[in-house]
């Protein structure tokens, strides 16, 4: 592990395998009567839905979550490629902890992140049952309520403690944001400083070039004070 990297981990899994034979489960009672009548789509759909669990098994287990000093990571590594997105905190607007209740029955959750874009949200419309896009395009009537939209690309998935993990998450971000306001600060105490010490340069151009003229006689001593005066500001 870098050390950097103050958190890392993989989906917690037996939540997802639980969840899938609750569902295929409850398939297998409903759809009872037609598997009765045809034995044979039974064992099709046996062989299917099993064959579908085990892929998405693989396809959680392939993704890999860290929380760095600066940036949260999620990477993807398996037979279809590598897929890899850091977000740097600065880029983080908000972050959400999920849980049913499965997942707090096996103490574990989804952690989505807002970013400063703000594509992870979407609008539901409200009243005339239309839907707005992430860009506020709207394709029905009446007012809109925000969604949140948590995907493989923006969340980690089912991660243990993910309580804690938010936390660690939050107060990395916290801490970023009082760096950051500090060196914004520092910026405009310096470009300040910059402009005060150019603005007495040029007072003190101007206060040279009025004594050459007090001195070859083209102003008077009256008039040289009077400038004088107006160039600092008394």
């Amino acid at each position: 592990m870098s050390s950097d990297v103050l958190w890392s981990d993989k989906p917690y899994i037996k939540k997802t395998i639980v969840k899938a034979i609750i569902l295929y489960t409850l398939l297998t009672m409903l759809f009872s009567w037609l598997f009765f009548l045809v034995p044979i789509l039974f064992a099709i759909y046996t062989v299917l839905a099993w064959l579908f669990i085990a892929f998405y098994v693989y396809w959680k287990r392939a993704h890999t979550y860290c929380v760095k000093e600066n940036s949260v990571l999620i990477t993807r590594s398996w037979v279809f490629g590598t897929y890899r997105r850091e977000l740097t905190l600065d880029r983080l607007h908000d972050i959400h902890v999920q849980q049913g209740f499965l997942a707090k029955l096996f103490k574990c959750g989804s952690i989505v992140f807002v970013t400063t874009a703000g594509l992870e949200v979407g609008y539901v419309g409200v009243g005339g049952g239309g839907r707005i896009s992430r860009g506020g395009i709207v394709f029905g009537g009446g007012g809109a309520i925000p969604m949140l939209l948590r995907g493989a690309w923006n969340s980690f998935m089912d991660v243990k403690f993910p309580e804690h993990v938010g936390e660690l998450i939050a107060k990395k971000l916290v801490e970023w944001r009082e760096v950051f306001q500090q060196r914004k600060i520092a910026t405009a105490v310096e470009r300040i400083t910059e402009k005060t010490t150019t603005m007495g340069a040029s007072i003190a151009e101007e206060l040279a070039k009025l004594k050459e003229l007090l001195d070859k006689g083209v102003i008077t001593r009256e008039e040289f004070e009077k400038a004088k005066k107006k160039l600092l500001g008394e």
